[in-house]
């Protein structure tokens, strides 16, 4: 059952559609041809006209360079169908409709939060770009910076597991759970069983998943065995074998949220080989974050947007804020937990990381388990090496998708030219996905450096400033080179050309991937 609906979840997948377009350009012409006879030259002329209208349109539009490129190319090739698929691609019927509610969901629960002047006064004193960048995120993204917050760091997921759980047993009011992959195993199943017991304990325990992302990991209904458990329980656009444009927006996030007094983030999933309990890729590395202090309402607005969203239920967001205490030790440090969302079109996620580029004076550090790089985040990366700045990017030395490795391949060669240092974990996988920068700011979250996390899924990550953590990170991911290999130049030149070509090909269409 599992090797059918993974077959489904390919045959229905962007590359499909690519495939699909070369295929059914073939039928097209073939039937054309044969049925119309006389009259199909003038009909091809036609649909070749409106392939050309269109692809001045695509010209001219502001979307990134990448997704100009991928659309145009097959549009040469094999206009009309191609001019149909991007008509309804980007029309996003689905995504219309929803786009208004989602509106108008953040306006209400935007009420529940503040962001004062005098607070950015201050941080204006101390960083006039991070002061920028707050306003931005206020402004657009709709989450606010927080003083009296601590962050504290985990590197690994077997780390975070015991902390999460043993926050979760101290849960007296609520319990807010969105996860990308759910998966039946021991990380689950332990947190399964306490979910339960809470439950009868009279805490309000909430669940989100992805439908996709658990489509092979959970039995078909598993939302209706946790509904009855008395889990409230949503599943965010179960997988549908449909042509539809809203599949291929994600839930890619990871929150955990318990009282409203502490939240989690990172890059792990509810899943056994994000604690190393199976060995799929080899060593599973991957991060986390612990949030407490008046930045854990972020992540509650966040769950409760994502929640709203999906029920239309109403609810006093405010009733969910703690009272938090005066933390010690959190003068001139600030936190921020943001959310992004491809139905705004306000990439927050990819503007996070470019500011950190943009600001950075002595070092940046990059864990990322995919690279698909676009032309604002290459020129990003050129003016930091260029400007002085230490730029180095960890990636996975054994990757979880192949064609992925080779479209991140396809760069290597540009990349260390132009200075980045460039280092492959040699023992496993690196699912962290995260940006360190001059021993002063820090980003850990669920945000890949590909094109799916900028544009299309749903996303969370936490924006930390002169807090512990960042420190922490920072030692990790040097103790990380120590473990991985550095590319060179001469390391680029034993890529077999069959595979940089490959991996060029790909690159052209990285973006629908």
């Amino acid at each position: 059952m599992k090797r059918l609906w993974k077959l489904l979840l390919q045959f229905f997948s962007r590359k499909f559609i690519v495939a699909l377009l070369i295929l059914g350009q073939i039928v097209f012409i073939a039937l054309s041809i044969t049925l119309l006879g006389d009259n199909y030259l003038a009909i091809y002329v036609v649909m070749t006209v409106i392939a050309f209208v269109l692809a001045l349109y695509i010209v001219n539009s502001d979307e990134d360079p990448a997704f100009k490129i991928a659309w145009l190319i097959p549009l040469l090739v094999v206009p009309p169908l191609t001019a149909f698929m991007y008509i309804f691609f980007k029309a996003q019927i689905s995504l219309q409709l929803m786009k208004k509610q989602h509106i108008r969901i953040q306006q209400e629960t935007k009420k529940e939060m503040e962001l004062p002047d005098e607070l950015l006064d201050r941080i204006g004193e101390q960083s006039e770009s991070l002061k920028r960048y707050s306003k931005y995120m206020w402004d657009y993204g709709g989450f606010p910076i927080c003083e009296n917050s601590k962050t504290k760091y985990y590197p690994s997921g077997e780390e975070v597991f015991p902390v999460i759980m043993e926050e979760l047993q101290k849960a007296e009011k609520f319990i807010f759970l969105e996860f990308f992959i759910v998966q039946e195993g021991r990380m689950w199943g332990e947190i399964l069983e306490l979910l339960k017991r809470k439950v009868a304990e009279g805490v309000d325990v909430r669940v989100i998943y992805d439908g996709f992302g658990s489509q092979l990991s959970l039995p078909a209904g598993y939302h209706k065995k946790l509904q009855k458990a008395g889990i409230k329980t949503q599943v965010f656009l179960p997988f549908s074998p449909f042509l539809s444009t809203s599949q291929n927006n994600r839930d890619h996030r990871k929150i955990v949220v318990v009282d409203g007094n502490v939240a989690f983030t990172g890059g792990f999933n509810l899943a056994d080989e994000y604690i190393n309990e199976k060995e799929r890729f080899g060593y599973w590395k991957d991060g986390g974050v612990r949030v407490e202090g008046d930045a854990v309402f972020n992540f509650t607005v966040m769950f409760l947007q994502m929640w709203k969203f999906l029920t239309q239920e109403k609810c006093d967001v405010s009733s969910f804020k703690a009272e938090y205490k005066k933390l010690e030790g959190t003068e001139g440090s600030y936190v921020l937990p943001f959310g992004d969302s491809p139905i705004d079109n306000e990439p927050v996620g990819k503007q996070t990381y470019m500011s950190i580029l943009d600001g950075a004076k002595d070092y940046v550090y990059i864990s990322t388990p995919y690279l698909v790089l676009g032309n604002e985040m290459m020129n990003a990366l050129r003016y930091a090496t260029k400007s002085g700045v230490k730029v180095k990017l960890l990636l996975p030395g054994i990757p979880d998708k192949k064609y992925m490795k080779i479209i991140a391949q396809s760069k290597y060669r540009q990349l260390v030219e132009m200075g980045v240092e460039l280092y492959e974990f040699t023992d496993g996988f690196v699912h962290e996905k995260s940006f360190i920068s001059d021993d002063e700011i820090a980003v850990s979250g669920s945000v890949n450096v590909d094109y799916r996390s900028f544009y299309l899924h749903f996303e969370c990550g936490v924006a930390m400033y002169r807090t512990h953590s960042v420190m922490d990170m920072k030692q990790n991911f040097e103790e990380m080179l120590s473990k991985s290999e550095h590319i060179t130049l001469e390391r680029c030149d034993k890529i077999p050309l069959r595979v940089r070509f490959f991996g060029a090909c790909l690159n052209i269409f990285a973006s629908l991937l």
